[in-house]
This record gives C-alpha cells, sequence and structure tokens, in this order.
C-alpha cells in the first residue's frame, strides 16, 4: 500500500468515525457527552489533516460516503459506548498501516493517533489489544 492509498483509507475511516460519533454520543450520559464531542472533534481534525495530505501528495481524497451503516440501533448509551469504542479500535490498524506508508514526521503523527484512539477505544469500554506493528525495518 503506497502513502496516498494509506490515506485515503484513512480518510474514509474518519469519515465513518464522524457519522458513528456524531450519533452515538448523542445517546451517552450527560457526564460522557463532553468525551463524546472532544472524540468527534479528534476525529474531524485528524480527517482535514489527513485529506490535506493527500492533497499535498498530489491526489484528491476521497469523498466521504453518503451514508454509513453502524454496527447495531444506537438506542442505549450502553450501544452508543460499544460503537464509539469500535470506531476507534477500527482507526487503530488503519493509523499504522499509515504509519508504516509515510516518512517520519508523518509517521509519528500517526503512531500517537493510533495510540491516542487505542486510549480512548478502552475509556468506552474497549477490551486492550495488542498494538499493531509494522514491518521490521532492515538495519
Amino acid at each position: 500500500m503506497n502513502a496516498t492509498e494509506a490515506w485515503a483509507a484513512v480518510v474514509t475511516g474518519e469519515d465513518a468515525a464522524i457519522y458513528a460519533y456524531s450519533v452515538a454520543g448523542a445517546q451517552v450520559a450527560a457526564g460522557s457527552r463532553q468525551r463524546a464531542v472532544a472524540g468527534l472533534t479528534a476525529h474531524q481534525s485528524n480527517r482535514s489533516r489527513a485529506a490535506a495530505l493527500i492533497t499535498e501528495l498530489g491526489d484528491d481524497p476521497p469523498p466521504a460516503a453518503a451514508g454509513y451503516v453502524l454496527p447495531a440501533d444506537i438506542a442505549t448509551a450502553k450501544v452508543a459506548r460499544a460503537t464509539m469504542a469500535g470506531v476507534d479500535n477500527a482507526l487503530v490498524a488503519i493509523y499504522a498501516d499509515a504509519a508504516a506508508a509515510s516518512g517520519a514526521d508523518i509517521r509519528r503523527w500517526a503512531a500517537r493517533t493510533a495510540a491516542e484512539y487505542a486510549v480512548r477505544a478502552i475509556g468506552w469500554g474497549a477490551d486492550p489489544q495488542a498494538f499493531p506493528a509494522g514491518p521490521a525495518s532492515a538495519q
């Protein structure tokens, strides 16, 4: 996977996360709403940055889909938290792929973002998981 393809996957994943957070964030308890808004804002910001990277690479970022399928009917706070944990966990691997396809400065940002999303997913109730690793570099 080249850098443009990797960052296009990030944009697509962030678009899905923005949609999921917009729907699920409205279902969490008032005490968790600020955390949901902060997560939504992070996804929006990271989507913008990833789209700008694709433009810098000389391509057009993929457009957002007309709609997204959520993993479940988000009618309860429990399902909302599980949905946000799921989209954050899914983005961990996508950002790890983007890090592997990128130069040093962007790789650091992608890795930090993957770690941030892994921690946020745990905060929403996800089980900890192994952090994805790219291939070992030849020394």
